[in-house]
């Protein structure tokens, strides 16, 4: 169009096109396609012990790999894993993939994980991560293509997930680093109460994300997805493996991620369970996850299970007690393990506690 009287147009922020002279490109840059498009925020939520990190983790592996994800065309980008929460301890499962699922043949893989994170809603600290993956950029000779940050609570300490100004910050903070790089970033974060109602936290998230993936008894579902189909569904299961042995002799282990075509079918239904039986539950496939003891078999435990110490458990579940003495905890999770018992969800010899 022609400039009003020929001014000279005014300085202009905020690129547009008019519709006259639009032209689409119909190759545009896609992760995963028909899933995770260049440039785009991707949300995945779900309960603790859902498996949400593991299935988060196998899209960035097969991003990083640019190996086909469920019969769908990745293209391979470097990938940057924040494990704002777990931190170094997520390594395991990055390492137990390494090594079972390509072998001493790899050449360098253009992942990596941060160990930690920055608090996204102050802007030094995204500036500081801008000019980090900048150089990581660089190093890997490869533009990078996904930002995740594991979990969206831990990237914002002091930060309030119900106030839509501190939300908003957060979702800022994506686009811009979105904008500096041309990169899709990615939020892995938890549901409220009842997952089928939605991720926790303010409404402006779900809004935002482009793709919304619900992750539950080990099955993703596609909520949200934008010019696609929701209600896709990506069942997987978790196979213990062991990375080996400790200064004690004791095994170190983690799970690999599978496909599977029912999800979490050995899983017994959550329904019926008492309040504080689900939160233990939970706790105990977390634990079972990320430090399980393979037992050699007694006759009391069966043979092959990974266990945990009640103890571990315990230390685990007494930030949801606030205000109980640790006596008082154990009492309580001593009784509602009882009852897991009793309804065939976990099973337990003296110190020993695993899943069923």
């Amino acid at each position: 169009m022609n400039k009003p009287n020929g001014e000279k147009p005014p300085q202009q922020p905020y690129p547009y096109t008019w519709v006259s002279d639009a032209e689409l490109n119909l190759d545009s840059r896609y992760l995963v396609k028909g899933l995770i498009e260049q440039g785009s925020f991707t949300l995945i939520f779900g309960p603790s012990g859902s498996g949400k990190s593991f299935f988060t983790a196998d899209l960035a592996q097969h991003i990083a790999t640019g190996t086909q994800w469920r019969g769908r065309k990745v293209n391979q980008s470097l990938v940057v894993y924040v494990a704002s929460e777990a931190g170094a301890s997520i390594l395991k499962r990055f390492v137990g993939w390494r090594e079972n699922r390509l072998g001493e043949a790899a050449e360098r893989i253009p992942l990596a994980v941060l160990t930690r994170g920055p608090n996204l809603i102050l802007k030094q600290q995204v500036e500081y991560l801008r000019n980090q993956l900048a150089y990581m950029q660089d190093e890997a000779k490869l533009p990078i293509g996904w930002i995740v940050f594991d979990t969206l609570s831990r990237s914002m300490p002091g930060g309030d997930e119900n106030k839509a100004e501190d939300m908003t910050e957060v979702i800022s903070a994506a686009d811009y680093l979105r904008d500096e790089f041309r990169a899709a970033t990615g939020f892995v974060h938890h549901s409220g109460k009842d997952v089928e109602r939605g991720a926790r936290g303010h409404s402006s998230l779900f809004a935002a994300a482009d793709c919304v993936l619900r992750v539950d008894e080990r099955v993703a579902t596609i909520d949200k997805v934008r010019d696609g189909v929701s209600g896709e569904r990506f069942p997987f299961s978790l196979q213990p493996i062991i990375l080996g042995q400790d200064s004690d002799g004791e095994d170190v282990t983690t799970c690999l991620l599978s496909e599977s075509e029912t999800g979490a079918q050995p899983l017994r239904p959550m329904k019926g369970l008492g309040k504080n039986q689900k939160p233990i539950l939970d706790a105990i496939r977390q634990l079972v996850s990320d430090e399980g003891v393979r037992s050699p078999g007694t006759s009391a435990i069966p043979a092959g299970v990974l266990t945990v110490r009640f103890e571990s458990l315990c230390a685990r579940m007494e930030p949801k007690f606030p205000g109980m003495k640790p006596w008082q905890v154990k009492r309580r999770v001593g009784e509602a393990i009882t009852g897991l018992e009793g309804s065939g969800h976990a099973g337990v010899h003296g110190e020993h506690v695993w899943l069923r």
